[in-house]
């Protein structure tokens, strides 16, 4: 992968079951983010540490559901050290209850993937959407 972001940029951890759009998504906000991929709950609580700054999570991942991953990193660190924005391929009220920073709903594109961290984690000095 090339990777056009400045040292300081900050680090986002995507998690999908989903490989081809967990790769899709750390392909893209690789130009402006440290990215990590993990494609399960328990890679992700492997990948995750207190440099991750925005964690984009799936809420129906097999076996370790996004949700009980939030729990586990909500209970990990402070809650106000990093953001998280929830993946759900079916919106619905619940999701207002969960202490999520953002809900994107399935399928999501470019735009709304950085947008969604352009809000959260500010973007990286100099980088460019392409």
């Amino acid at each position: 992968m090339t990777q056009s972001h400045t040292p300081d940029a900050p680090t986002v951890l995507l998690v999908d079951d989903e490989a081809a759009l967990a790769d899709s998504l750390a392909l893209w906000l690789e130009r402006r983010y440290r990215v990590r991929v993990a494609y399960s709950g328990h890679e992700a609580l492997q990948a995750f540490d207190d440099d991750v700054d925005l964690v984009f999570l799936d809420r129906n991942l097999p076996g370790l559901s996004g949700e009980s991953v939030l729990e586990e990193l909500r209970r990990r660190v402070d809650p106000s050290s990093f953001d998280v924005v929830m993946l759900s391929a079916s919106p619905g009220d619940e999701l207002a209850a969960l202490p999520v920073d953002d809900v994107l709903t399935k399928p999501v594109t470019k735009r709304d993937v950085f947008d969604a961290a352009a809000r959260l984690v500010g973007d990286a000095p100099g980088a460019k959407l392409e």
